[in-house]
């Protein structure tokens, strides 16, 4: 039997377990057994933008449900494919469910592609599972850390990427909302990392709860809370990426900074039920990872361009070990609840969750 999690598709705070036959394997098929995921406000991004970007259809189920797509581990249970063998373990896109079923295809020595005729059409940056034993950002005293951070900043080392390209816009500062997020706080790291170089003052704004935090990654030369900013933060030349998703909070937040603003990257959903419209918001653009992600790869080559990726995530993770502290989530009931208040905005930024369900 292979247990899933859904939700409804229009009103994801309805979440309930599943069980269904494993159909047998077919010729070229192999079946993972998911060991372990990751849980972290991106995951709600998926759901909230399920429609849109094609979300709901990595996993299909049946109507009206939907399976949101996360992060993680899982080993080869079986296999009817002659270059993929039972036991290896690999990282990547899996359904929050005990057993996920693919075509391998594209495989080399350190991975392979879902072939799936449904998946052909998708982002080919979430098909790709890679070995464990030969991925080099693989390591067993980190392991839990990765499908927390990984998706995230990879996420953030393209934004940095892309600002970087584009000179920054021309700005002074890069101003970072929801600083708290996992995909905020990789953004800050990569300015910080770069910041001799690059001279750009680095700016978190959040809720009054999350300040203190955030000040004590040491990545923000200011942190500014929401109800702040009006009076705190400089008029100069500014960047905004932004990973809330408050198109209201843009807007204001747009009218305070008048002619020094730059420039918008519209990046997550944090605040997703505050969201609004964003067609009326000026020198905004939505930012969408897998697209830039295959731009890197065409001007610089998918080796280089992992090889730096990498090396900066290493490090990243090396410093997330310091702030997030991992929680282990072992039945449906918790899961629930972290998921719902999760759905709500209630996030503990000093918290990584791991699922488990046995």
């Amino acid at each position: 039997m292979n247990q899933s999690i859904q939700v409804e598709k229009q009103n994801i705070y309805k979440i309930s377990q599943h069980s269904d036959e494993l159909a047998p394997l077919q010729a070229g098929e192999i079946r993972f057994k998911i060991d372990k995921y990751a849980l972290t406000s991106n995951n709600i991004t998926y759901a909230v933008s399920g429609f849109k970007l094609k979300y709901w259809n990595f996993f299909p189920v049946n109507e009206p449900n939907g399976v949101i797509p996360v992060w993680g581990y899982a080993d080869v249970s079986e296999s009817n494919h002659p270059d993929v063998k039972v036991g290896e373990r690999c990282y990547g896109y899996f359904p929050m469910s005990d057993y996920l079923t693919i075509q391998p295809s594209k495989i080399n020595k350190y991975g392979f592609s879902d072939g799936a005729e449904h998946r052909r059409k998708l982002a080919p940056i979430y098909n790709y599972y890679s070995k464990t034993a030969t991925d080099p950002t693989f390591n067993e005293h980190t392991e839990g850390y990765i499908p927390i951070v990984k998706p995230l900043f990879a996420t953030s080392f393209l934004i940095y990427h892309y600002l970087k390209k584009s000179n920054f816009l021309e700005a002074d500062q890069v101003i970072l909302t929801s600083a708290s997020s996992k995909t905020g706080l990789g953004l800050a790291f990569m300015l910080k990392q770069n910041q001799d170089t690059d001279g750009k003052k680095i700016i978190g704004l959040t809720s009054t709860r999350n300040v203190e935090f955030v000040k004590s990654t040491g990545y923000y030369d200011q942190v500014i809370a929401y109800e702040d900013y009006v009076k705190d933060l400089a008029k100069d030349a500014s960047v905004i990426v932004d990973f809330a998703g408050n198109a209201k909070q843009i807007k204001k937040l747009s009218e305070t900074l008048g002619d020094a603003l730059k420039f918008i990257s519209l990046v997550g959903l944090t605040d997703w039920k505050s969201a609004g419209s964003f067609s009326k918001v000026e020198k905004a653009e939505f930012f969408f990872a897998p697209t830039h992600i295959q731009n890197m790869y065409k001007e610089q080559g998918s080796e280089k361009t992992n090889m730096i990726l990498n090396k900066n995530l290493v490090q990243f993770i090396i410093d997330t070990k310091k702030m997030i502290e991992l929680e282990a989530i072992n039945d449906f009931e918790k899961l629930s609840t972290i998921y719902l208040g999760m759905v709500d905005g209630k996030v503990n930024p000093k918290k990584g969750y791991l699922v488990s369900i046995k």
